[in-house]
Formats: C-alpha cells, structure tokens, sequence
C-alpha cells in the first residue's frame, strides 16, 4: 500500500509541477469506486456514472442549490411542457451545443442535433448492445419496444435500423422535436436528467467502437485527457461547452466566470477507503467520504480538533435511501394481523440501530425520506417508538400472549434474513433476536450471500428481511411505489396488497407536481406508516469532509454534473498545507 500511495503522490506531484507555470485551477478527488466506463449505455455502477456527466451533457440536470430538488434546463432552451394530457413533451435545443473537439469530425465544428438525441436513446433500446439501462424508457416512448425487438434479428454492424427512428420521436428541425409517450407520464423528464440519457454522436460512436468507453466525445464541460487504470484519470476544461454561470459561487468573481470553475481535475482511481483518508489528511485529496467503517476517524460526526484547526468541514447528509425491515404478506401471520406486525415494530428500537451505525443514520417516521415533496418529519408514526410493554400489550391483543401460539402452545418464532456475512450484520441479528425475545418471540437471524438472498426472497422463502431502497429520482412516487399490489414481484418485496392505498397510488400517477399530490403523497405515508407494512430502519447519513480550499462543495443525490460547479483557491490551500504535520490515530479516535 505505500508504494502504490507513493506512485499516486508522485503522480499529483507531476501534475502540479506542469501546471505551474500556469494558476491553473485544479480539484483533485477520488472516485469512490472502479470507474468501469465512461459510455452513457452502460454506466451502471454509481462511480461510472457519476463521472459520466463530466464530459457529457443531458437534455435536463438538477439545480444545484434547490431543495428539495429540481430540474432545470440543461441542452434545453426552456423546460419541456407536458401536453395532451401528459402524452407529449415538445424539446427545443440551445443554438450553442457542439461536441467536442475530436479527429473524428475532420476539423469540423460538430454541432448537436435533435438527430443526436433520438441515436442517442436508440442505442439504449438496441437489443444487440444488451445495455443495462434500457429500463429508463423500456414502456415510455411510442414504438421503442418495437424498435427493441427488431433490433435483436439485425446483424450487429447494420445500423440501417436507427435511420427510420421510432414513430414516438418526432424530429420537427435540427433544433426541435417532440417525443410521444405510451401513456400519461408527469415524471418522464427524470429519465432525461440520468447521465445514461447523455447525449453522444454517431460518428464518434461508429469509428470507436468498443474503445468508445474510454474515448469520450462529449459536449460536457470537460475532456478526458489521461485515464491510467488503477492510478488516474485527468479532465481538462472543455472549450467547446455551453456558456452558461453559477450566481451562487463562493466568490464573486467566479459568478460571472463561465462554467466549468475549475480548469482541470485529477480523480486519483484509489480502492482501499484507507488510502484514501491518508492522501485526503495530507491535503492531497479536496474532498473525502467516510463510510460506515472509518467514520470514527472524524469523531463519530464531531470533528476531532486537530481537523477542525486545518479547517476541515465535515457534513452529516441524509442520503436519498431507506433502510428497513420487511414482512412476507404471504403469510398468514402478517398479512390479516396488523397488531403483531405494530408489536414487532414497538420492539424495535431505532435508537441502538444509529449507536450501532456510528450516527450514520437518522430516524424514519415514514417511507418518503428527506429531500422531497411529502416528507414530514412531523409524521405521527405511533409504531416507530420504542415501548415494550406497549407491544406486549398488542402482542395478545394479536393473539399470542406472551409471544406464545395458542395453535401450538409454543413461542412464536421467525427467521430473519439479510444479505452479507459481516461482523454488522451478525450483531444487527443479534440485537434484533434480543429485542424480539423480550415479548417472548424467538427470532433466527439468517445471513445470505446476494444471489441466495434474492433466490429465497423471489420463491416467497423469507418471513422477515432486511433490505433498503435507493430512489432513482427525487419523487415520492418512486418509494411509495414499493407498496403498490401492481409492484408486487418487482420493487414491493413484502407482497403487500391494499385497495384503498391502491386507489390513492393511481389517483398520484398522472398528476403533475402540485399542492394536492404533495398532500396526497403526505396522506399515503401516513396510511402506510399506520398500516404498519415495514420496520423503518432509518434513512442513511454519509460524512462527506473537504478542506476549506474547496469551494462551491454542495452535496447532492442528484448532483451528476457537480464537476462544472467546483472550484478552489488554490492561495489558500498553499498557505494552509504550509502548516499541515503529521495527523496521530490517538488525536482522530479514543477522545
């Protein structure tokens, strides 16, 4: 490990001396994971993807600032509105969009096209590129499931099939064109936000082939200039991009500065969480995020005072999923028994699971978590406290005094399920066995593997599990969606089946962004949060640390195109490392 840190110093020290002929502005980070590829279309993993917005654009992004979030136009020259009921969306291009720079055009300024955007949802939908992210608009746009299952009897190579289109993307100009959807769809625009819809072109794409993922042509506010595997990739500005600023800069000269901020940014590709922390301490890392493992590293959520004299910021931020424990409807005991499932719930204590996680994790009064449209955290949810002679009290009211099956005369007893073999998974059984035991029940904590976890979760084998849920877009629908009897085999695990909040789930989808379904998503949660369908684990909180140097550092679920908003002063960050020493592990835990 220290000659592999080594190497990465050198390399930054390298990076720097041939930039110092030159105040150039440069942010170096980590990518908190395997960068796989920088393809739109397959960018599945989470470190991909979030650097895919560095050298690509998307017709939409979210606002840095706003909360809860929003959309913007990003390629667009105004939002999109639905029309017809939602069946239709009318897009009009900036007259400023050109790709970058590359041998590809021949020395041409290539301009970005309604064309490009139409091949660049195609390619998702081609059977024969088997791309993962396929699901953004499989069922959304007229004639793309058609176009799908032609595509997989055309010989790979012929691309003769993307020149007829789809009869749901209707091109009205270079510049302007409407896309038709199956059915009324308020949350469409999302899906354009992703990175996976990042605009890419033909030629670029034809030429390259297969080396495509490692040779971007985007028209993003970067350029790829170096990837090394397992030590760097470089991105430099894009002078190609769209003008546009930031007015909430740091510094006001940088509001009237065009994006991106930063001239150059350097991701070291660095595995070990470890390694990492070391090169961030040494002030060779702007910004860091500590996981579950090593937050005790940053005081446990308080910063030991030899990182807050280097002015280092620490911030505690919810993370846009829930964690929660789930019941198998399909058994009788849960499904027609709302008392036992509230008893269970009363014996769950929220409180140890965030000592047990390090404080990196906040109370769930309910489904929806923070950042949307529908959380309250004013949600009266009457079973997420910890009371057990409460839940002694309906565990017979349920049928079974004292934990115990008047059917059989002997405890009640269930098995619990999660996936992975860690020492925390092993004491968050053990502490949810011990809770259960007090009401008289006997819990068997089970842990799986990934594959075996789902196997058993699919074949209906599970009575109680652990799982969570990471929204894919900032809206209610997408976690209330888990409760939905339409859902049941997909994204609602529990099997849990309810007319009433059917009814309101289907009032919800064809609204748009309203009042009344804000109140609706708000009277939903509540209905499920009383129903008791989950244990509420809690919504995960991660530490993400920067040094005072890095401005403009707004954490973000959705901030795919961050890059562009980053910057440094790099006077202060030479001044400050002036009086770095060496950090001792006594002075960062054991307080």
């Amino acid at each position: 490990m220290i000659r592999s840190l080594a190497a990465l110093l050198l390399g930054g020290l390298l990076l720097t001396a041939a930039a110092s002929a030159a105040p150039l502005r440069e942010i170096r980070t980590s990518a908190g994971g395997r960068i796989r590829t920088l393809d739109p279309a397959f960018a599945d993993d989470l470190a991909s993807r979030n650097l895919v917005c560095a050298v690509y654009d998307t017709l939409l992004e979210y606002d840095y600032d706003a909360r809860p979030y929003r959309l913007k136009p990003a390629m667009l020259k105004r939002m999109p509105e639905g029309e017809n009921g939602f069946r239709s969306y009318h897009f009009e291009l900036r007259d400023d969009l050109y790709f970058a720079d590359d041998p590809v055009f021949r020395g041409k300024k290539r301009k970005v096209t309604s064309r490009d955007v139409l091949f660049s949802i195609l390619r998702l939908a081609d059977a024969r590129n088997h791309s993962p992210l396929y699901w953004l608009f499989r069922g959304r746009i007229v004639g793309l499931d058609a176009f799908h299952a032609r595509s997989a009897d055309v010989k790979k190579g012929d691309m003769r099939l993307y020149d007829a289109g789809v009869e749901g993307f209707r091109i009205l100009s270079d510049t302007e064109f409407v896309i038709d959807l199956a059915s009324p769809d308020p949350r469409f625009l999302y899906a354009l936000a992703m990175p996976n819809s990042a605009v890419v072109p033909r030629e670029a794409v034809d030429h390259y082939g297969e080396s495509f993922a490692r040779h971007p042509v985007g028209s993003g506010p970067f350029l790829l200039r170096e990837w090394i595997s397992d030590c760097r990739i470089v991105l430099e500005r894009n002078h190609n991009c769209r003008k546009e600023f930031y007015p909430g800069a740091a510094s006001k000269a940088d509001r009237v500065r065009p994006l991106p901020l930063a001239d150059r940014i350097v991701i070291l590709l660095v595995r070990q969480s470890m390694t990492a922390w070391m090169l961030f301490l040494q002030g060779n890392l702007d910004c860091q995020t500590l996981d579950k493992d090593n937050a005790d590293l940053a005081g446990g959520g308080d910063l030991p005072p030899v990182l807050k004299a280097r002015r280092i910021r620490l911030q505690r931020v919810p993370e846009f999923e829930i964690r929660y424990i789930g019941f198998n409807f399909a058994d009788p005991r849960f499904a027609g028994n709302d008392k036992l499932r509230q008893a269970l719930s009363l014996a769950f204590s929220a409180r140890r699971r965030i000592e047990h996680s390090g404080n990196q994790l906040l109370a769930a009064c309910g489904p929806i978590p923070p950042g949307v449209a529908g959380y309250d955290e004013r949600l009266a949810n009457p079973w997420m406290e910890h009371d057990v002679e409460k839940a002694k009290k309906l565990l017979a009211e349920a049928g079974f005094p004292g934990g115990v099956d008047p059917a059989t005369g002997k405890r009640l007893k269930f098995t619990f399920d999660q996936t992975g073999h860690t020492s925390s998974h092993r004491q968050f059984g053990e502490i949810t066995a011990a809770e259960f035991a007090e009401l008289g029940i006997e819990l068997v904590p089970v842990l799986n593997n990934n594959p075996r976890f789902y196997e058993k979760l699919r074949g209906g084998k599970m009575e109680l599990f652990r799982l969570s849920w990471i929204g894919d877009y900032p809206d209610a629908e997408n976690f209330l969606q888990l409760f939905y009897s339409g859902n049941i085999g997909g994204c609602n695990r529990t099997g849990f089946s309810d007319p009433v909040f059917d009814r309101m789930f289907e009032e919800i989808l064809p609204m748009p962004d309203s009042p009344e379904r804000t109140a609706k998503y708000r009277k939903m949660a509540d209905y499920i949060a009383r129903r008791c369908v989950w244990i509420c684990e809690g919504f995960p909180v991660s530490y993400q640390l920067n040094h005072a140097w890095l401005e403009n550092f707004r954490p973000h679920d959705f901030g795919f195109a961050r890059w562009k908003y980053l910057s440094v002063d790099t006077a202060l960050r030479d001044e400050l490392k002036k009086s770095f020493t060496p950090v001792k592990m006594s002075e960062l835990v054991g307080r």
